[in-house]
């Protein structure tokens, strides 16, 4: 077993407006009542619904009705005058992290759920970078993050991941979701389960997966199947995470 550490201490800091857009929040959509849900592509694909005003009580249902129009959800709150995001399972999920990030300012800090740290974030030219205080360790081809874990097959071995697979992988770790990686070279087709809402879905793209393919390969550039790139940096107590956020209607 490798184990690894991108945990570093965060300093809690608030920023003016912390739930307030940018000039380009995503499209906004009524739920019910009043909560608003916006939606963004992430590296070209990973469809994400943002739900604010949903009090916990009424995710599950929220999740279930948005999972027939995106790949994931969070809901967006506040934690200690700090923008925070939930997702749907409790999980970690850095593509819906970078979605969040890009509807804050310049610069700051948010919580996000998976993640004992808060996460350092910027914008600047419609490309979102998150620095993640990400530990993990290494079982051979599985990667265990904090709140998601990954196995990962050349395309060579196995072609697709089924549900029951990652399922198993779930509970045999105990954590909130799993996913799997089949690679090709530097290209990653990614699947991910989440236990909560018992979703299961082949992603178009997936910023924790990419992170575990790059702890697993060490590629620092990989290839979505949208073809666009995420780009992953390994510092010494980080992860840097960089993709163009953009609008899905």
């Amino acid at each position: 077993m490798e184990t690894g550490t991108g945990v570093g201490k965060a300093t809690p800091s608030r920023i003016n407006g912390p739930l307030a857009p940018t000039k380009k929040p995503g499209r906004i959509l009524p739920l019910s009542d009043n909560k608003e849900v916006r939606k963004f592509l992430i590296a070209g694909g990973n469809s994400t619904a943002l739900v604010y005003g949903c009090p916990a009580a009424y995710r599950g249902g929220a999740a279930k009705k948005l999972l027939k129009e995106v790949e994931q959800v969070g809901f967006v709150s506040a934690r200690a005058g700090l923008p925070k995001m939930t997702m749907m399972g409790g999980e970690l999920c850095i593509n819906a992290t970078l979605a969040f990030a890009s509807t804050l300012d310049e610069g700051g800090k948010l919580a996000a759920s998976g993640l004992k740290d808060l996460v350092r974030y910027s914008n600047k030219n419609e490309t979102a970078t998150i620095w993640v205080p990400l530990g993990f360790k290494k079982y051979g081809n599985t990667i265990l993050l904090e709140g998601i874990g990954f196995i990962l097959y050349d395309v060579k071995e196995k072609s697709k991941i089924e549900k029951q697979e990652l399922l198993s992988l779930s509970k045999k770790y105990r954590l909130p979701a799993f996913g799997g990686i089949v690679y090709d070279g530097n290209r990653i087709t990614p699947y991910v389960y989440v236990k909560k809402v018992d979703s299961f879905v082949k992603e178009t793209a997936c910023g924790s997966g990419s992170i575990a393919f790059s702890i697993f390969s060490g590629i620092g550039k990989v290839i979505q199947p949208t073809g666009e790139k995420l780009r992953i940096k390994s510092k010494k107590r980080f992860f840097e995470v960089s993709a163009k956020v953009s609008d899905y209607a």
